[in-house]
């Protein structure tokens, strides 16, 4: 993942690099790391199969389920699902993967989550979850869409891609009480956790005590961070509101977050560590809520 601010990128290892690196340093070598991690095929060729993913999502079986698509994109649909308590709503979640194609932790940690789902424990929660925002680079292995665009910088821009317009489409007009985002570090070498908040209350150093039960950390610390805590570090109010974790904060919720899992390791230990993190906050509003304060 990066910090989303606009031309002045930090890919991957959270430091600044240009556009014109990015094009002629940054893909060659990640192109050559996950070649030889058998991630990647040059040229549009489909390495993941959303057809299963698709049928993933319908064999769920949740209380109260709406599962609708917000449109088509390459051909590929982009959906939705609403599901959890309608009557006694307390606290109102947001959780989005897939932004960036060559993440897949993100969205098959959603599947799981969807298809271990305890509605005793989330009795008070009701869940919008975007499971795949950027299904042709899923598809393909790649960070960015067809067009070449990286969707985590389109946000507030004119004429957004239609991935960015379905997504604002289907969070308009809703508050949520925290928003997560599940991403990948091809660089790092353990989990790292952003964190953005009106008030100060974090809960990032609760999350990576408990995912360093399941994950390493990664605690290094670049100078471009604002760290709040050991690996845990602020949403930065420089990146702009392109991207899509900022643009949330400003519109639609008043507490995000951005888990990053260490690409290097097995799929079920990023998955792993991204519902780890899920379960923490869940947790940490679970006990907010009965307490009368968040």
């Amino acid at each position: 993942m990066s910090n989303p601010a606009g031309s002045n990128l930090a890919i991957a290892g959270r430091f600044p690099i240009s556009v014109k690196w990015i094009q002629f340093r940054f893909a060659p070598v990640s192109v050559e790391y996950k070649l030889q991690h058998g991630s990647l095929q040059k040229g549009f060729i489909a390495v993941r199969d959303y057809g299963n993913f698709v049928r993933r999502l319908h064999g769920l079986s949740l209380p109260n389920l709406e599962l609708d698509t917000l449109g088509e994109v390459n051909g590929c649909p982009i959906y939705r699902l609403v599901f959890g308590s309608v009557s006694h709503v307390k606290c109102k979640v947001l959780i989005t993967a897939g932004l960036h194609g060559d993440e897949p932790a993100g969205p098959e940690a959603v599947l799981q989550f969807l298809h271990e789902y305890d509605a005793a424990r989330y009795d008070n929660f009701r869940f919008l979850i975007l499971p795949c925002i950027n299904p042709f680079g899923y598809v393909h292995d790649t960070r960015e869409n067809e067009t070449g665009i990286d969707l985590n910088r389109v946000f507030e821009v004119d004429n957004p891609p239609e991935e960015a317009r379905l997504v604002k489409s289907a969070v308009a007009g809703e508050r949520f009480d925290f928003a997560i985002d599940f991403h990948e570090d091809w660089e790092a070498e353990g989990f790292y956790f952003y964190e953005g908040r009106k008030s100060e209350n974090w809960v990032g150093p609760e999350v990576i005590k408990n995912v360093e039960s399941v994950c390493p950390i990664d605690w290094d610390n670049d100078e471009n961070d604002l760290p709040i805590a050991d690996a845990v570090f602020r949403v930065d109010p420089a990146w702009g509101q392109e991207g899509f974790t900022p643009y949330l904060l400003a519109f639609h919720s008043d507490h995000v977050m951005i888990c990053e899992t260490p690409t290097r390791l097995p799929m079920r230990q990023r998955t792993a560590a991204h519902l780890k993190a899920l379960e923490t906050v869940t947790m940490h509003y679970n006990r907010a809520t009965e307490q009368g304060a968040r």
